[in-house]
Parts: structure tokens; sequence; C-alpha cells
């Protein structure tokens, strides 16, 4: 399902990746660990091109893109892919949780607002959060918010979901 080779990434003259390979299979559930400062999030970040990879080779499902030929449109077939939870959960504060989850659906696949809102809705559901529909993220406790960031990932339909941070909102039940 995600695979690095020989995947590396320096900011300046300070190497953060440094030729990693790994493999992680279709169901797997992996986590990185380590103190804070070691690229866990720069390689997450990375899957995706939020940050550009120095050497490497990175698969997502059945597309490999070699990092430094990268083009745009396999930058957005792996942004397709893959979504991400921040650590923040960047939610938008003037949205309501039915409209942050909403909002990619809308915008960047470009659905009907009411076949978007629906979906949303579902996913609240799902995630345990119907009654917070029209709350906005000040009114929501941190795991609301968290658990709210997921359910903008799980909208996007993507093949992966790529957490910043460790969850304890994660509900085994919600992942397919």
């Amino acid at each position: 399902m995600i695979e690095f080779k020989s995947l590396s990434k320096q900011f300046g003259k300070s190497v953060v990746l440094d030729g990693i390979d790994l493999t992680i299979e279709k169901g797997e559930i992996t986590v990185i660990i380590g103190p804070s400062g070691t690229g866990k999030s720069t390689l997450l970040r990375c899957v995706n091109f939020l940050e550009h990879p120095t050497a490497g080779e990175i698969t997502v499902g059945d597309l490999t893109v070699d990092v430094n030929r990268a083009s745009r449109a396999e930058i957005l077939s792996l942004r397709r892919r893959t979504a991400f939870v921040f650590q923040n959960y960047a939610l938008f504060a003037n949205k309501t949780a039915l409209e942050n989850v909403a909002e990619r659906l809308v915008v960047v696949d470009r659905w009907p607002k009411e076949k978007a809102y629906q979906r949303a809705q579902e996913i609240l559901e799902r995630i345990g959060l119907a009654d917070k529909a029209d709350a906005y993220p000040a009114s929501m406790s941190g795991g609301q918010q968290q658990r709210v960031g997921i359910g903008r990932a799980m909208a996007t339909g993507a093949d992966v979901i790529l957490f910043d941070e460790p969850t304890s909102s994660l509900d085994p039940e919600w992942v397919e």
C-alpha cells in the first residue's frame, strides 16, 4: 500500500531522513514513534509532498513516484490517494463541523453542496458527532475537534489516512 525506497529529506545541511526503506501492506496500521524532532512528521508529510523529499521513491497503491522527477500530475495523484490529519487538526474556525467535513468535497471535488453535506452528516454520525454538526471548533473539546479532523480525512475517500499525532479517538470500527 505504501513503500519508501531510499527516501531522504534535508533542510539545508540538516539531514532529517536518510535513505528510509519501508513497506506498509494494505490493512496494516503502522506507528512511528520517537522523540520530538526526529523526522516523524516530516516522513508523513513527504508521502503526499506536503514536504518535498530530497531523494528516493514513494509508492502509494499502484503509483510509484521518483521524487526527483515527480510531475505535478503525479503529486496530485499521490494527494488524492492519501488524507492527512494534522497535529492541530487544522479546522476552519469560521466553519461548523459539518462544513469542515464537507469543505473538500465542495471545493476540490466540486460536489453539489447538498450531496457533500449529506455525506458529511453520514460521517459525523459514524464518528459520534452528529449532534455537533452545527458547532464551531471553538465550542468543541480537543477530542471532538480531532474527530472532525478525522471525519474530514474520511470524506476524501483516500486509500490511506496519515495521522500526524497519536489518536485515542480512532475507533477501529471506522476503518474500512
